[in-house]
């Protein structure tokens, strides 16, 4: 095999060559996908696919984050004409009033949520 392979590269030494050559671009070219920092965690690199799913997640976290301030805006809001109402009439009307409590008390629920949910993941992440 030894003396095949002698032969052969002697007699047509840049074929040879260019086949091997041909071959270890082939090889890198398909098999070797290009690799980037990742945004989450700079030490690591990561491949197209995987930067697009990180980027997902940040468009994901940011429309969680401008969902939250506009539910909060909603409800000072609705304070606010609540209070400009009993301001400007001298009453209070209780079905409002109880559709405030309940909002303001739902905002409270759902950030003491996200709070503990929080707590959670980084005690189970410390261990």
């Amino acid at each position: 095999m030894g003396k095949l392979l002698n032969t052969l590269f002697n007699h047509e030494r840049y074929q040879t060559i260019s086949i091997i050559v041909s071959a270890l671009l082939l090889l890198f070219f398909y098999g070797c996908e290009p690799k980037c920092k990742s945004i989450y965690n700079p030490a690591e690199n990561v491949t197209r696919a995987e930067l697009d799913i990180e980027i997902d997640m940040l468009i994901g976290k940011a429309n969680a984050g401008y969902a939250s301030l506009e539910s909060q805006e909603e409800l000072r809001k609705l304070l606010f004409e609540q209070a400009l109402t009993a301001a400007s009439t001298g009453t209070v009307n209780p079905i409002a009033l109880l559709t405030s409590i309940g909002a303001i008390l739902g905002v409270g629920a759902t950030v003491d949520n996200v709070r503990k949910r929080k707590e959670i993941k980084r005690i189970t992440t410390e261990t």
